[in-house]
């Protein structure tokens, strides 16, 4: 036990320590008659030593106050206060010790994503010293003193570091994974597309313009989580909204990725479901064949109409709102219309807001829905919507044990409020699962379906914490084209802002607006097809028009694909054709009306105010869908425009100022 004795000349002062003994547990004070004895919990800081000009005085500050021990010899003194401060820094090292090794693993999870940086900052809450504020003693072991420099600098870390730890993450992953991601695809990754596969926040989007490879990305991250060894592949679960997105996703993952499952909604709803219950739903048949649900559809509202009142009802609106006086209504087309009607009050329920030619609608669809929920109930069945209700209950539960570690999701800009409901539930269930999705707000056409585009715009909003990366090259279209598509959709500003470079340059107009009649409009698409033809032997067009009725008949297009023999010649509409391309694509029914560009509406229609809110901006959706029909281009578009009652959005390209937009002259 090391004790440093005070010079005799203080007790000619009636300084009450006559010496200080470092102990094991702390230092010891000695008093003329008695010894008190200070364990190292009891002292805020570790033991200061100040100077005088002969002597030295220890100073300790102490929970109740500070205690100063003078009249040390200089030599002693030092040597005592080397003693306490390793004894004080040892003593709360048994403390900070178990903390850094908790920290550094978190740290070494890899990406600091915000849930593992608010965990941090919990567990360094608790830690009553700040360690950032003493200078470490010598004498302390390796892992000790690692211990104290890392707690210190977490004590000071604020966002900013957080974001120099992401940056710094991305740039080594980058660095070891260049061979993947140069050879994975045909052609390297752009540095965007590789950036997006390693950022790995608690929920990421990635914004993935037209032509921009996210089908690439989608599988280049599963090969990186693979090859970093950051999940196995049972671990990963890759979502699409469709069978046949799902196929090609399939196709598309490396080798490697055996394993790795592949679903959509609607399985995933399906296997929650049967792993929490222990047995399969039963799935109505009216929800996986549409036109069978129409049928039966028409039968109930037949049945419906021979109650007198309703009957009387049906046809009093027939009258007013589809001006049909025959005494028998027309219920295969009622139930084709009203089917989707049916599907959103069934999911949304009735809005508070109704106008009183929307509630006359309603009152008479109500019974058509209460007849497909009786029948559901009848049969012991459920359809999709429900699927994935309960789905989401299940995993809330806790009924379903979530066993993936990393979602992926495509075209996530389709997403409707109940499914990414379930992504929700999912990342509750399993705070250690991260969400990856990709899509593009600008291509958020499917609103009649339930899709909300909200949830992409504000992503970060209904998730949490997010990072978004927007991949900025399209490997499609031309720069003349990007820039009339890119500043046309833009023009809603609730759009999300990104930048898009393009691979092939050109100079000219590339975007070309032909007045039409309804008379001549196939004549002019004959000519063009002869003028592409020419030019290009061997191009692919596609005709697209926004309703399908305007579309070239089968017979007309079988015509001309015989004539020009060499071209790759489909129709499609806007809708179908997302997703696609073509060297040329021709737009049709470009006209006012109600069955124009954008479909012009009196007022709002009963589904209208049962889906997702509408945008303030005017026809954001259909602004949107066009943007679509552009970028289906890779070289040249031609416009064909009504000349006596143009689009609205044609008048746009020609009278806003657009460069890269013609008057074509043929």
């Amino acid at each position: 036990m090391f004790i440093c004795k005070a010079h005799w000349l203080g007790r000619l002062f009636n300084h009450p320590f006559v010496a200080v003994t470092a102990s094991a547990h702390g230092p010891v004070l000695h008093l003329k008659d008695e010894q008190h004895a200070l364990g190292w919990h009891e002292l805020l800081a570790p033991p200061q030593l100040e100077q005088g000009r002969l002597f030295r005085q220890l100073v300790l500050d102490c929970h109740d106050g500070q205690l100063v021990c003078a009249w040390l010899p200089a030599a002693r003194a030092g040597a005592l206060a080397q003693q306490l401060a390793l004894g004080w820094f040892e003593f709360h090292g048994a403390r900070v010790l178990p903390l850094a090794e908790r920290c550094l693993a978190l740290l070494e999870m890899g990406y600091l994503r915000y849930s593992r940086w608010q965990q941090l900052k919990l567990w360094l809450e608790d830690e009553p010293v700040q360690w950032h504020a003493f200078t470490l003693p010598e004498g302390l072991s390796d892992r000790v003193y690692a211990a104290f420099e890392l707690v210190a600098t977490l004590q000071q870390a604020n966002d900013d570091w957080r974001e120099q730890c992401t940056e710094e993450y991305c740039q080594q992953a980058l660095r070891e994974h260049k061979t993947l991601f140069d050879t994975l695809e045909a052609h390297p990754l752009t540095v965007a597309q590789r950036l997006a596969c390693v950022t790995d926040e608690d929920h990421n989007l990635v914004l993935a313009g037209a032509g921009c490879g996210k089908t690439s990305v989608m599988a280049a991250r599963t090969a990186f989580l693979l090859a970093s060894h950051q999940a196995d592949a049972h671990e990963l679960l890759l979502l699409a909204f469709g069978n046949e997105a799902a196929a090609e996703m399939r196709q598309r993952l490396p080798e490697h990725a055996l394993g790795v499952q592949v679903s959509t909604f609607h399985a995933l709803g399906l296997n929650i479901i049967t792993q929490a219950t222990g047995r399969a739903p039963a799935l109505s048949e009216l929800a996986g064949n549409e036109q069978k649900k129409q049928r039966v559809f028409a039968q109930w509202l037949e049945q419906l109409a021979e109650d007198e009142s309703y009957g009387v009802r049906l046809l009093a609106w027939l009258r007013q709102h589809r001006f049909q006086t025959v005494p028998t209504p027309d219920f295969a087309r009622l139930a084709r219309e009203w089917a989707p009607l049916v599907a959103a009050l069934k999911l949304y329920g009735a809005p508070e807001q109704l106008t009183p030619e929307q509630a006359e609608q309603l009152a008479l669809v109500r019974p058509l829905l209460a007849r497909y929920q009786q029948h559901l109930c009848e049969h012991n069945e459920i359809d999709f919507d429900d699927m994935i209700e309960q789905a989401a209950e299940l995993v809330y539960s806790g009924r379903f044990v979530v066993p993936w570690r990393h979602v992926l999701v495509d075209e996530f800009q389709d997403i409707s409020e109940h499914r990414a409901g379930l992504l929700l539930a999912l990342r509750k269930a399993a705070p250690g699962l991260a969400l990856f999705c990709v899509g593009d707000d600008w291509q958020a056409i499917y609103r009649f379906t339930g899709a909300d585009v909200s949830v992409t715009t504000g992503f970060a909003d209904f998730f949490g914490a997010s990072a978004v990366t927007a991949l900025d090259t399209t490997f499609r279209f031309n720069n003349v084209i990007e820039k009339v598509a890119s500043r046309f959709v833009t023009r809603n500003p609730q759009q999300l802002s990104k930048t898009l470079s393009t691979l092939t340059r050109t100079e000219g107009p590339c975007v070309h607006v032909l007045p039409v009649t309804s008379d001549n409009t196939m004549d002019a698409v004959a000519r063009l097809l002869g003028q592409i033809a020419a030019q290009r032997p061997e191009a692919s067009v596609y005709v697209l028009s926004r309703f399908r009725f305007s579309l070239p008949d089968d017979d007309l297009l079988a015509g001309w694909r015989k004539r020009f023999a060499g071209l790759t010649l489909n129709a499609q509409t806007l809708h179908g054709a997302k997703g696609k391309e073509a060297d040329c694509v021709i737009m049709l029914g470009l006209a006012r009306g109600h069955y124009g560009f954008p479909p012009e509406k009196k007022q709002a229609s009963l589904l209208d105010a049962l889906l997702p809110a509408e945008e303030d901006f005017p026809h954001a959706e259909e602004r949107r869908l066009f943007y679509v029909g552009l970028t289906r281009a890779r070289e040249q578009v031609f416009l064909l425009a009504d000349s006596q009652l143009p689009s609205p959005f044609v008048k746009e390209l020609l009278e806003g100022g657009y460069s890269g937009v013609s008057r074509w002259r043929g």
